[in-house]
């Protein structure tokens, strides 16, 4: 049976939400591994240096396929860059599974990378262009709920997996990473290509096909081809006052092109300096060593905080939709400053109550950035590109994701080694500047299609203006939307009964 209208998008969503849980799975996979004795026998047990970068390579890798997907991305479509992606890591990670040596992980941890950063340098862009305004937020909400059931996965499976002595406890969990990428391949084989893509490219007629069946309607709807025909004018638009890349820098587009790509690569940057990247790789580290745990209830309460952090994510699915993105990224930056100023402050005092009181604050710190970054910042930037450099601007924005998450990664460990609590301060300061940045710099796009949002960019207005007149459009679609809530709560549904229909009747006729 053909799907068809919003049981297509799910299908989509689907796709996405696998590869996302297998980012998820990786972010989580290797804490717990190069824990491993066999696995150190492996790799023949390196230097904290060394064994770092064996954790980081995969970074490495993700930027990587982030530049590929910004050279192939446009050429190839949304569909074949995931299947490219799939078949990279599902060769990769073969090897790792087999890995005898050091360079084996280390190559192929890289190779992995490259994957990873082709599917989320792409599946942002795909489900973007085929969900519709009023469901893409929820539909991204749903994706990025699998990126931390990915994690918690790769958390108890490894947890699990401790207790086996042989080199299954580290090879099965690598193994375990093709049943996302191989369900994800076999699912795209019967799913379209984005219609903005094909549009794109020329193909207008199985661009408005698969238009109208992401709608639910025919061809010749009224919506489907209103639809159709704001994203060619929107194209048009982009072809008339968009050049190469070289007049991007010279300032001579009207698109703003330049100032979006900057925004877009900002939102992903500055997710990595919230320090989410430091708490996720390294929970059990900071607990161990800031906070004075044991080994074992370290271990412990960083499954718990997982199991939290997925609950925390369902509250996103009504959140994004009723604060909009400016708010949520005001709630998760303010939040996450407090928490850390809070956790600086408790492992300052340096007693074990006030210790043990920052554990909460942890876990309220994977709350904040849930319902905040996490629910915007693979969405936004997706959405506040112009279809012409949308795939190239987003593997921009996604290389600076991967590269600020390998410096975090790499400097979190020392930082806490050379400088021990001083180290939150640097996270509540970074926390705080993404607010300021965020005020100024950053529009409201939530409920817009992608071409109202290219349109809203168009003219000589300054980014400061439209940032302003997009939050006043948002303001007032909330106002329209809680009065019309109120309208129908205070409408009498009651029944009346004939007598009281047929009175009410003769009243109008008298009055005509």
């Amino acid at each position: 049976m053909e799907l068809r209208g919003q049981k297509l998008v799910y299908a989509i969503t689907a796709v996405c939400a696998l590869a996302f849980c297998l980012f998820g799975y990786d972010n989580g996979l290797m804490g717990e591994i190069v824990t491993e004795e066999s696995f150190l026998d492996i790799v023949g047990h390196p230097n904290a240096s060394l064994l770092g970068f064996v954790v980081s390579s995969y970074d490495v890798g993700c930027m990587i396929g982030a530049l590929g997907s910004m050279v192939f991305g446009d050429r190839f479509g949304r569909r074949y860059m995931i299947f490219i992606g799939c078949g990279i890591h599902i060769l990769a990670t073969i090897v790792t599974t087999a890995s005898f040596s050091l360079a084996q992980v280390l190559v192929s941890r890289i190779v992995i990378g490259v994957g990873m950063g082709i599917f989320t340098s792409t599946c942002p862009v795909w489900l973007a262009e085929c969900a519709d305004a009023s469901s893409r937020e929820l539909m991204v909400a749903i994706q990025l709920t699998h990126l931390i059931i990915g994690t918690n996965i790769a958390f108890w499976l490894n947890y699990g997996m401790s207790f086996v002595s042989s080199s299954v406890s580290w090879r099965l969990p690598f193994a375990f990473q093709m049943v996302f990428t191989s369900s994800a391949f076999l699912l795209t084989l019967f799913l379209p290509e984005s219609p903005r893509w094909l549009l794109a490219n020329g193909r207008q007629e199985q661009a408005l096909k698969v238009l109208s069946d992401l709608r639910g309607d025919e061809a010749e709807g009224e919506l489907v081809q209103a639809e159709f025909q704001d994203i060619s004018n929107a194209l048009s638009f982009e072809a008339n006052n968009s050049g190469s890349w070289s007049s991007i820098f010279k300032g001579h587009d009207e698109s703003k092109a330049l100032a979006r790509i900057v925004i877009a690569s900002a939102a992903q940057a500055l997710q990595s300096c919230t320090g989410i990247c430091f708490l996720e790789y390294y929970f059990p580290f900071i607990l161990e060593n800031s906070v004075g745990l044991s080994s074992n209830i370290s271990s412990l309460v960083s499954g718990f905080s997982q199991v939290w952090y997925l609950l925390s994510s369902f509250l996103t699915w009504v959140l994004i939709r009723r604060l909009g993105r400016r708010r949520l990224f005001f709630l998760g930056s303010g939040g996450m400053g407090f928490t850390m100023m809070a956790i600086t402050i408790c492992l300052w005092y340096n007693s074990k109550p006030a210790s043990e009181v920052s554990v909460a604050f942890l876990f309220l710190y994977l709350s904040f950035f849930t319902w905040g970054w996490m629910s915007n910042m693979w969405t936004y930037p997706a959405e506040i590109l112009p279809l012409q450099y949308r795939s190239k601007g987003l593997a921009i924005s996604v290389f600076f994701q991967w590269a600020f998450q390998f410096w975090t990664v790499e400097i979190a460990p020392v930082s806490i080694g050379n400088i021990g609590w001083r180290s939150y301060i640097i996270w509540t300061v970074l926390n705080f500047v993404t607010l300021a940045i965020v005020y100024f710099f950053f529009p409201e796009t939530s409920g817009m299609t992608l071409e109202s949002v290219d349109f809203m960019f168009s003219g000589d207005s300054s980014i400061f203006r439209i940032v302003r007149k997009s939050d006043k459009m948002f303001r007032k679609k909330i106002s329209w939307e809680v009065g019309m809530a109120q309208e129908v709560a205070n409408f009498d549904f009651a029944p009346r009964d004939e007598k009281q229909v047929q009175l009410h009747v003769e009243e109008a006729d008298r009055d005509d």
